[in-house]
Parts: structure tokens; C-alpha cells; sequence
């Protein structure tokens, strides 16, 4: 965020343009790439991480462009550290043509990547880098941009090789992008339904539930929930609830009161927060600290506007609810942002002891006195404010608000929930984060048709920002979250001996696995776990795990694909199979294949070979084989060859990459 702030200052740009940015920044890391789409008269522009591309014919290829055909010019610099002699190529299909420093660099068109560019050599610096992709008459448009050298085998162009330059275009474009997706945090459509349904390629947030508060009773505390109805923002900084209720007047104390005696009409459950097990306590802040919880989360009592606070655990939930949440947080809020971590019954149950040992007397506090509720008159209170618009099952699930159309037709800086909220009794307190207000506005002034148009590939970048997967993981040369706070709950946990516990970076995920199976990881459904090794685990998704693989896919130019059995050469197998063995590079010293184990102890962890066929595309396997070190900065794994050169001369006539190929068939010969 403060390199695009920098720029930005340096360049005298508008505030809302460092607004822009570094909202962008946050989302999408290292995206610095201008994509401008083009179709008739309707121009839309973005920031993208890659020169890359993938939509499928009656897709759009942005939420504020129809389906059909386009282009898209990637503009930006192209910044090189050494001297390199490159030589550029294509993958897809369409056309396109790629400039460098203002000269033609290569020309393509129909199926590409027949042809590459000549060899040019750029040196160290900063160089104008400019793109252009035609889709086909259908509106399909599928294309990759590569590079290789004398010692480096083709591949992606990486995501960090790019610099953003800045303009008014681009700051408007991801400014209005940051208002549509705040229109949908907020539940803005649940209260401003459209007078027809929107269809199925509709923004896919727009059909999301708030939770589920049926039977809320056997799980929460009612001063809990008073105090959660009157300022939910003072008990969780992150929240979208609004604030519906004034804690400053009598009336809207008694509002609270009764809203939660309706909503918790029994009181036989209030019983005291009970005593923990010291020995469940130790065992649930090991858990705590090597499930990396603290990258989503602060400690009790540490709260910052962040990350989610844990402060008032203890006060919220019943005795054994807790844990029951942990084991299954989307059973009431299919939709929210804790995910599964598949928890065993005594991981759940001393995680939850550890957490309401932390919190107990850390509670927000609150000088509010509430009265004495009456769950009649909650009812009402729940009716009058439309709760059941938002959340299933209560009172108030029909909108008595203006159609979305309507709202649409005026101007938002003056009138509305986004800019009188607290000026007016009758409107909600919407709670925003920095720079929301000003992007809804420019969001308003587009008008609504891009909530009935989505993208797979925006879609991904929105979840990656809202899951927080740059929580755990690097991407583009973005260090993970949890690796700079990983230590401050270090001392949860006892001194484990332990292998490496780099966990996997993002930065390539889209070409790397196969789309079935970033989807059964983020699903929760994967049978073996790559890395079982590793302290934390992947947790899951399971709202979101079919489209956000679809757009990771795509975010790289790749169509969505599952693994397939290729037609094994018997010959390159058994070659491969040496290859891999004491003989060959020694692979197996490290990586087990299926039930057998490595043959020799390790300090890292390596992915059971067994997987393999089923999760890595080839494309990505021959560029991981030729430099795992260029792939993954710091990678312990070997490289076994130089200028494509393999170090077992003596087989395959010393090419790597015939070598590489003969070990991809004997992977799927197993």
C-alpha cells in the first residue's frame, strides 16, 4: 500500500486515486498491470497481476462490459533487475501483438504460439511495455504471455517482472470496482431489490445469506446480543451490520432489550462462563498458535482495526458452543469468512477452552443499562426494522425500502444510506471501511448493470482479499501475513522439532494445479494432504471452492481442467523411473511414492509423488523441474540442470527436458 501511496504522491495524483490503489493493493498484492478492455464504444479498465486471459464464449470479460467480443491492451513497465536476451511467444487463441519500448516485438493471430519472437536483449531498467489481445467474433478469448532464454525454459512471464503506471482511467476503474464490491458487503440488494431477478450470471455476493439466527438462544448470551444489536462496529471493527439502533436514547435501549428478549426468549440457559481445564487451555493455545490463527485474528485484549477480535469469546457463547462452532462455522452463516478446519472433537473442545480462558474479563465494555426486554414487543421492533430482509427466518423479510432501480437514480453523495447515515433515525449506520464511502459514489454514477454481469477472474481477486488468503500465503513476492506475526503466539506453543514449514505460495497457483483439485482443497474434500507435515492446514471453503478455482484458472488464462491420464510411453517411463531413483537425480531420497516412504530422513517436505498426476498441469511440472529456486525463492529442492543442460549427461543425450518429460510418464504410469 505505501509503494502505490509514494507513487501516487510523487505523480501529485488525488486522494481518491491513493484511495484507489492501495485498495487494490491490499487486494490483489503486486497487480501492476493496466488492462483496458475495449468493446464498441464501452472502454473498462483494471488493474490485472498477468498479461493472461481466459473467458468463455457468453462470459463478460468485465462486470461493466456485455458478453461478446473485445479486446484488452495490458500496458505498464516491464522492469528487469540484469541484462537479459529474451525471447517472447504466445499461447491461446485470437490475436495479439506485443510492443516493447514502442517497437513491435511479435505478431500472432488464429491458434497461437506457433511462432516466438526474436531473440532481443534488454537491458537492466525500466521498459515500456504495451499488450494487445483480440477475442473471437463469440466473444472467447483464451491467451498466455511467455518468455525464455538461453538457460531458462519457457514459461509466464512472472507478476513481479511488472510496475503499474498510474492514470485518471485506472484510478476510476478500480475505484468504482471497490464501490461494487462494498455495495455487495454491505447487503445493499437485500434492502434495494431489483424489480426483476437478476439472472445467473449476477454477481455471485449478491446471493449471499447474513447468518442464520433461528434458535440463536441455545448458542449466545443475551447481553451479548444487546450489546452486539446497539454497536455491533464497537464489537467486531470488521463487521458490515449496520447500526440500526440509537444506544444514546431510552427508547433505543429498550429497542435492544426487547429485540434480543425475542430473539432469546429463554432464559434457563444464562448460566456462568465455566471453569476450564488448565491442561485443555495449554493443549488449545498450541493449537491456536500452529493453525496460524493469528493471521486473521488478534489475541484477547490485543484489538486492532484489522484483523477479527477475539475479545469477547467468553461473553458470547454458551457453555459447549464454542466449540461446536469451531467444528462447523458455516452450519448457521454458510457464508462467512471463518472457514473449517476439519478440528477433531478434542481440538475443537481445547481450542474453545484456550479461547474463553483468554477472554474471560476482556470483554468490550459498555456503560449502556438496558431494561427489561419484552419479546412481544421485540417482535415488532424486529418487523419494523426489516431483520428478516438480511437474516432468515425473523420478522421483516419484506423490504419496504426503494427498489434498486430508484436508487440508482440518485445521487448518493447527498442522499441515501451512504451519506446520512446517522442524520436521519429512519436510515441504518452503515458501517464503513476506509475509503467505501467514496467508492460507492463513483459506483452509483455507473449504474447498476455490472451487479447482473460477473467475472470469474474478479471474482477470485475479491475472495483472495475477503478469505485472507494472503494471510498464510505469499503472493507475488508479497510476503504472507502470518509470517511476520507467527512469533508473537509462539510462546502457546512448546518447541516442536519439526521439517520446514514453508507453506505454498498463491503466486502461480492458477497454472500450477489442476482446477478439480484447488477446488476439493478449498472444498475441504481432498482425500490426502500435499503437505501433511506442515503445523497449519489448509482450511475450507465450501460456499466458495467451485467458483474461486474457476477464477484462479482463469486468472492465469487457463480454462477450467480436471487431470487426465495421458497415454504412457512404456520406454520413457522406465527411464523416468530411474531418473527419479538413487541412480538418477535421487527424487525419492526426499518424496514418497504412494506407500513408500522416502528413502532416507529429511529436513524438508516433499509432496508424496503419488499426487502429482493428479494436481500439477505439465506446463507448470517442466518449469518447476528446470529451476525450483526461480519458481519459489528459497526452495531447498535441487536444480539438475544449467542452460537446459542436464547433469546426467549421459541419458536422453543430456536434454533436460526430454529427461523431465521421461519422469512425467513414468508419474502417471504409477
Amino acid at each position: 500500500m505505501a509503494i502505490y501511496t509514494r507513487r501516487f504522491m510523487r505523480n501529485k495524483r488525488s486522494f481518491s486515486a491513493i484511495i484507489a490503489l492501495s485498495v487494490v493493493a491490499a487486494l490483489t498484492a503486486q497487480a501492476e498491470l493496466t488492462a483496458t478492455f475495449l468493446q464498441g464504444d464501452q472502454t473498462d479498465v483494471r488493474l490485472d497481476r498477468l498479461a493472461a486471459i481466459s473467458v468463455s464464449a457468453g462470459q463478460s470479460p468485465t462486470p461493466f462490459l456485455k458478453a461478446g467480443k473485445f479486446e484488452v491492451k495490458w500496458t505498464g513497465a516491464l522492469e528487469l533487475d540484469k541484462r537479459r536476451r529474451l525471447i517472447f511467444s504466445f499461447a491461446g487463441n485470437g490475436k495479439a501483438v506485443l510492443t516493447i519500448d514502442g517497437k513491435e516485438v511479435l505478431q500472432e493471430e488464429g491458434v497461437l504460439g506457433a511462432k516466438s519472437a526474436s531473440q532481443m536483449r534488454l537491458n537492466a531498467g525500466s521498459h515500456e511495455f504495451s499488450l494487445s489481445y483480440t477475442s473471437a467474433d463469440d466473444g472467447a478469448g483464451n491467451f498466455r504471455l511467455y518468455w525464455e532464454e538461453a538457460d531458462m525454459l519457457r514459461q509466464t512471464v512472472s507478476p513481479t517482472a511488472f510496475r503499474v503506471v498510474a492514470s485518471d482511467e485506472l484510478n476510476h476503474g478500480e475505484l468504482k470496482r471497490h464501490g461494487r464490491q462494498a455495495f455487495a458487503k454491505q447487503n445493499c440488494i437485500k434492502c434495494h431489490a431489483p424489480s426483476d431477478a437478476l439472472g445467473a450470471t449476477a454477481m455471485p455476493e449478491l446471493n449471499e445469506i447474513a447468518p442464520i439466527v433461528s434458535g440463536i438462544g441455545t448458542r449466545v448470551r443475551e447481553d451479548w446480543l444487546r450489546k452486539w444489536l446497539v454497536d455491533p462496529k464497537a464489537m467486531k471493527p470488521t463487521t458490515t451490520m449496520p447500526n440500526l439502533i440509537d444506544p444514546k436514547t431510552p427508547e433505543g435501549l429498550r429497542m435492544a432489550a426487547d429485540l434480543a428478549a425475542f430473539m432469546i426468549p429463554s432464559k434457563a440457559a444464562e448460566s456462568a462462563v465455566p471453569a476450564v481445564d488448565p491442561a485443555k487451555v495449554k493443549a488449545g493455545g498450541a493449537h491456536f498458535h500452529e493453525l496460524g490463527c493469528v493471521a486473521c485474528h488478534d489475541l484477547p485484549g490485543k484489538e486492532s482495526e484489522a484483523r477479527v477480535p477475539l475479545n469477547n469469546v467468553a461473553s458470547k457463547y454458551l457453555p459447549g458452543q464454542l466449540e461446536v462452532f469451531l467444528k462447523k462455522p458455516e452450519a448457521y452463516h454458510p457464508y462467512t469468512s471463518m472457514p473449517n478446519f476439519h478440528l477433531t472433537d478434542d481440538e475443537a473442545a481445547s481450542l474453545a477452552s484456550f479461547l474463553t480462558a483468554e477472554s474471560s474479563g476482556k470483554e468490550t465494555k459498555m456503560t449502556y443499562e438496558f431494561p427489561a426486554g419484552d419479546p412481544l414487543r421485540g417482535a415488532a421492533v424486529a418487523e419494523s426494522l426489516q431483520c428478516g430482509v438480511c437474516h432468515p427466518g425473523l420478522p421483516g423479510a419484506i423490504a419496504k425500502t426503494p427498489k434498486l432501480d430508484q436508487i440508482f437514480t440518485l445521487d448518493w453523495a447527498v442522499k441515501g444510506c451512504v451519506s446520512e447515515g446517522g442524520k436521519r433515525p429512519e436510515l441504518p449506520v452503515l458501517n464503513f471501511r476506509a475509503g467505501e464511502q467514496e467508492a460507492l459514489i463513483a459506483f452509483s454514477k455507473m449504474g447498476h448493470s455490472s451487479l447482473r454481469n460477473d467475472n470469474p477472474v474478479e471474482f477470485a481477486a475479491r475472495q483472495i482479499s475477503s478469505k485472507r488468503c494472503t494471510g498464510c500465503h505469499d503472493l507475488d513476492g508479497k510476503s504472507a501475513v502470518l509470517n511476520d506475526l507467527h512469533g508473537s503466539t509462539a510462546h502457546l506453543s512448546a518447541p516442536i522439532e519439526r521439517v520446514d514449514q514453508s507453506r505454498p505460495q498463491l503466486t502461480f497457483i492458477g497454472e500450477m494445479l489442476f482446477t478439480d483439485f484447488i477446488e476439493s482443497m478449498l472444498a475441504g474434500t481432498v482425500e490426502q494432504r500435499p503437505r501433511p507435515w506442515l503445523g497449519t492446514r489448509m482450511p475450507a471453503f465450501p460456499a466458495y471452492a467451485k467458483p474461486l478455482a474457476e477464477g484462479m484458472s482463469r486468472m492465469h488464462g487457463y480454462e477450467p481442467a480436471v487431470a487426465k491420464q495421458i497415454e504412457v510411453d512404456a520406454a520413457l517411463a522406465e527411464i523416468g523411473k530411474n531418473l527419479v531413483g538413487a541412480s538418477g537425480f535421487g527424487c525419492t531420497t526426499c518424496h514418497g511414492v504412494g506407500k513408500q516412504e522416502p528413502t532416507a530422513a529429511f529436513e524438508v517436505g516433499a509432496v508424496n509423488f503419488e499426487l502429482t498426476p493428479r494436481r500439477l498441469r505439465e506446463d507448470y511440472f517442466h518449469r518447476w523441474m528446470d529451476n525450483p529456486p526461480a519458481v519459489i525463492p528459497g526452495n531447498k529442492m535441487p536444480r539438475y540442470a544449467e542452460g537446459k543442460e542436464s547433469s546426467r549427461s549421459d541419458i536422453l543425450e543430456g536434454d533436460a527436458s526430454k529427461q523431465y518429460n521421461a519422469i512425467w510418464h513414468w508419474l502417471h504410469a504409477k
